[in-house]
């Protein structure tokens, strides 16, 4: 049976040798083809998220700390977001809030809120809890 097979291989060698050339490079082109594909899609979103029209990206940290520790706190973040954004720009903003305040008894129930601000220029204002 083998040698059946050897002789079938011998008298056909240009057509085999043209079927593992076919299959070659089919492959070639697929792989070539697939790692093209990933380099346009990476490339497509960096520029998106450089634009001007790239939605907003978030990364947010929540912390307690006390005064003297947000500057190394902000600092930290920072690497964090250069690391996670791989050399997108980014901005940090920090949001100071303060802890619950009881508010006048509303309904039966005592409500409580946080007063936050957002820049120094800006109004506070307050949230339910």
């Amino acid at each position: 049976m083998s040698g059946f097979v050897l002789l079938r291989v011998r008298a056909h060698r240009l057509l085999l040798a043209a079927a593992l050339l076919s299959v070659l490079l089919t492959t070639t082109v697929l792989t070539t083809l697939a790692a093209f594909s990933g380099a346009i899609g990476d490339a497509g979103l960096r520029q998106a998220l450089r634009t001007r029209a790239a939605s907003a990206a978030a990364l947010q940290v929540k912390a307690q700390l006390p005064t003297g520790a947000r500057g190394p706190a902000d600092r930290a973040v920072a690497r964090g977001a250069r690391r996670a954004f791989d050399g997108l720009p980014f901005t940090v903003r920090t949001l100071v809030r303060s802890g619950p305040y009881a508010l006048p008894a509303r309904c039966g129930r005592r409500a409580r809120a946080r007063v936050s601000r957002i820049s120094p220029t800006s109004r506070p204002w307050t949230a339910p809890v």
